[in-house]
């Protein structure tokens, strides 16, 4: 390993990206990667990388870019009195306490209230996409989404503004972690701790929906999870208002995260509705039970097509004492046609709770529930198969 990689500890792994993003030595989505990168290593049971030595590996920053922010790290450890944080600034009436996260559209910080002295989550633009129409246009969505709905499993927007043009969202803070961090650590869950979230966030999605608010990224970073295990949704960035125009879809982009994407926004399809929350609930739920992704490949590209085109597998080959009422419902979920889904939010929060109180679901009816998927070593092998005998055949014939 690198001398200069060194001092980079779990501690401040993530002040090292925030420094590095802050010198314009990194983009967000850069680092965003790096962590994604992170993430895969930890999942598969592998040595976690540290996020310098990942950046170096893949050339985006050099050993010069790495020392430099090492030693405004450690200048900043230095100038800061014990137990406060470095680098303090303010944003509108809100003082900058630590950083909770960094994405591909800004960062979001631990803030508090100057007058009231209330903890916030507050969401920021990043500078490099704050005079991006598009990126301003997508950011005021979430703003107007999240500050319309008020429900126990969403978490609800209050106040946004803009500081030296970049614009924010204060957001209530939750005292917990994302699902997608408890993944990371444990892998799998316990099927009924996997209802028991899939309901909340079920919820959730059913209120939205009766808004008219379509999420559209539906996945385990953005799900939060607080002291008492509640789940809360966050992250309308993508949300689509119904009654609005489709500008935004269509531009022919597919608008998602690769491993819980549903068809019709990897087709890039005009209408979305609830149903594509719907299939993005299920893959989540998939993840949560099984320990992996219902789709994975070496591209984001592959693994949207997967979506499209692949069988779905069962769960139960992958851990087989997941119940098979369960199972119906995932797949009913992740029906490829919409049509075949849940009419409403509301029929899947019953089937939800029927089987947390160990009945059958009603809706997710035994025929819901597929064939295992084939891989595409499996498909290579059956038109393998296919060739030889057509071979022999011939060679019969002859």
């Amino acid at each position: 390993m690198p001398p200069s990689l060194r001092p980079e500890n779990s501690e401040n792994r993530s002040r090292f990206g925030e420094i590095a993003v802050e010198l314009e030595l990194l983009t967000p989505v850069q680092l965003q990667s790096a962590l994604d990168a992170q993430a895969t290593q930890r999942s598969a049971g592998q040595a976690v990388q540290r996020v310098g030595e990942i950046l170096l590996a893949a050339h985006v920053l050099e050993h010069r870019a790495i020392q430099k922010i090492l030693l405004e790290q450690q200048r900043r450890r230095h100038a800061a009195p014990a137990g406060s944080r470095s680098s303090a600034r303010n944003v509108g009436p809100y003082e900058i306490i630590e950083v909770l996260g960094t994405g591909g559209m800004g960062s979001v910080f631990k803030a508090r209230e100057k007058a009231s002295g209330c903890l916030v989550a507050l969401k920021v633009l990043s500078s490099r996409l704050a005079s991006d129409p598009e990126f301003v246009t997508r950011f005021q969505r979430e703003v107007k989404a999240a500050g319309s709905l008020q429900h126990p499993n969403i978490v609800h927007a209050f106040d946004s503004g803009e500081d030296a043009g970049q614009p924010y969202m204060a957001m209530d803070y939750v005292d917990g972690q994302s699902l997608g961090k408890l993944l990371r650590d444990e892998i799998r869950l316990p099927e009924r701790r996997c209802l028991e979230i899939a309901l909340d966030v079920a919820r959730a999605l059913d209120h939205a929906h009766g808004c008219g608010i379509v999420h559209r990224d539906v996945k385990p970073d953005n799900v939060l999870l607080d002291a008492g295990g509640l789940a809360r949704l966050t992250d309308f960035g993508l949300a689509k208002l119904l009654r609005e125009d489709l500008q935004l879809t269509q531009s022919g982009i597919a608008l998602g995260t690769p491993h819980y994407i549903s068809p019709e926004q990897v087709a890039a399809n005009r209408y979305v509705d609830h149903r594509a929350d719907q299939y993005s609930l299920g893959a989540m739920m998939y993840h949560m039970l099984t320990g992996q992704v219902p789709f994975d490949g070496p591209t984001n590209n592959e693994i949207m097509l997967c979506h499209l085109e692949d069988t779905l597998r069962d769960p139960r080959d992958i851990h087989p004492g997941i119940s098979e009422r369960l199972v119906r419902i995932v797949f009913k979920l992740m029906a490829k046609k919409s049509a075949e889904r849940y009419d409403s939010t509301a029929q899947l929060i019953e089937d939800l709770q029927s089987v947390l109180d160990s009945k059958e679901p009603l809706y997710a009816t035994k025929t819901s529930v597929g064939q295992p998927a084939r891989g595409k070593s499996q498909k290579q092998g059956c038109l393998l198969i296919v060739v030889v005998a057509f071979c022999m055949a011939w060679i019969l014939i002859a």
